[in-house]
């Protein structure tokens, strides 16, 4: 069986030492995350040329869920034909990573697939994680002073002679 995917190893910690992370949990900076899920959907396979090295490389993106959420899962080389559909893994030592401001969960080179013995069955389709900016805290916005002047009461832009903001 390939290294990807182990039923029994040494490589992989025992169940009870363990904890797990729900897919709602994961945030932009998580790293060695061990992720419970279901695979939903899987694309077509496409083929990226390396940069650094000018190989071929053959990468596919999943969907994957749990009881809290779902999130894109992308697949490299050899682990594309060991997941498959409908099935439920478990992945030991998972990271997140930002691509076109979408989140998404990988395996990494210290990375683990295991096929679990727990099936999920409820997923909460309704919150992705993968949309834009959805692991990221929503930024405040200021706001203005009708009067033209600051909070701390100066004069703002328009009384000191430039014109207010554009609006067009």
């Amino acid at each position: 069986m390939r290294a990807s995917i182990l039923q029994e190893s040494s490589r992989f910690p025992n169940e009870q030492e363990m904890k797990w992370t729900t897919i709602a949990e994961l945030k932009v900076e998580s790293r060695a995350v061990n992720v419970r899920f279901r695979v939903l959907e899987k694309e077509k396979t496409r083929q990226v040329i390396a940069r650094g090295t000018g190989r071929f490389h053959r990468v596919s993106n999943c969907v994957v869920g749990d009881p809290t959420a779902v999130v894109t899962l992308t697949l490299w080389n050899d682990d594309i034909s060991e997941v498959e559909v409908g099935n439920t893994y478990e992945l030991v030592n998972g990271y997140i990573k930002i691509y076109d401001e979408c989140m998404n969960l990988g395996r990494g080179r210290l990375g683990v697939f295991k096929q679990s013995q727990r099936d999920i069955l409820k997923i909460n389709q309704e919150m992705d994680m993968s949309r834009p900016f959805m692991g990221r805290p929503k930024m405040r916005r200021r706001n203005r002073s009708p009067t033209g002047r600051t909070f701390s009461g100066t004069a703002g832009r328009e009384s000191r002679g430039y014109p207010a903001r554009k609006s067009f």
